[in-house]
């Protein structure tokens, strides 16, 4: 089966189990995006939003914090954890927008085409591939595939993807299979399916409702919680 006729039967499958929790679309903006993403790195959603919460407590406008000690925007953000490394990310890819654009603002991957969009991105020091996927799909609605680790873990499962291929070369990979109208809800769908049931350890197998279209080998040894 063609993977783009397995990902429209995969997505299905997992809209109906999950498409409730879903949420529909609507756009962030592109440098609340861009912040939130950065303090989401290696370490939970939980905790990234209680740091991101606390920075759009602390500042008026993202301007406020460019001229905030990078120390004191460690200490704002130690719920996220690599808390000096963020801080200082931050605070250079925000300084290097304004330097480029007069004003924060990423208004300009507007009416760019996704690979220059993401180019003008990944330009910019700690912006990797799912930072700048993020923004262009949360932000701009561009059909951009971010590839986390659930995802990574479950589309290789799946068989849509190589077990070799790393995360940074999945973007590409899934991006360019999903049909363009699917990439956001695929994007969600097979996030919530890597939390609640194709789980790192101990996937639930026995209870997956894609057991018939995935390829894990392992898949009959485990059989659930």
């Amino acid at each position: 089966m063609h993977n783009n006729s397995r990902i429209k039967d995969i997505l299905r499958l997992v809209l109906k189990a999950y498409g409730k929790d879903l949420r529909p679309f609507k756009s962030t903006r592109p440098i609340d995006e861009l912040i939130r993403t950065i303090l989401s790195q290696n370490t939970s959603d939980t905790n990234s939003l209680k740091a991101f919460a606390v920075l759009k407590k602390s500042f008026n406008s993202w301007e406020g914090l460019l001229g905030t000690d990078t120390s004191k925007l460690a200490r704002l953000i130690e719920h996220a954890g690599l808390a000096n490394i963020k801080a200082k990310r931050i605070k250079e890819v925000l300084l290097e927008i304004k330097r480029r654009e007069g004003r924060l603002s990423l208004g300009v991957l507007k009416n760019m085409g996704s690979p220059e969009a993401i180019s003008y991105l990944r330009s910019l020091k700690g912006v990797g591939p799912k930072t700048a996927a993020c923004v262009l799909l949360f932000s701009f609605g561009k059909p951009v595939m971010p590839v986390d680790t659930h995802i990574c873990r479950v589309t290789k499962r799946l068989g849509l993807i190589p077990k070799d291929l790393s995360i940074e070369e999945a973007h590409e990979h899934l991006t360019d299979m999903t049909p363009k109208s699917l990439i956001y809800d695929f994007h969600l769908g097979i996030i919530e399916h890597g939390r609640k049931t194709c789980k790192a350890q101990n996937p639930r197998c026995g209870v997956c409702l894609l057991y018939g279209l995935c390829r894990f080998k392992e898949k009959s040894f485990y059989k659930g919680e």
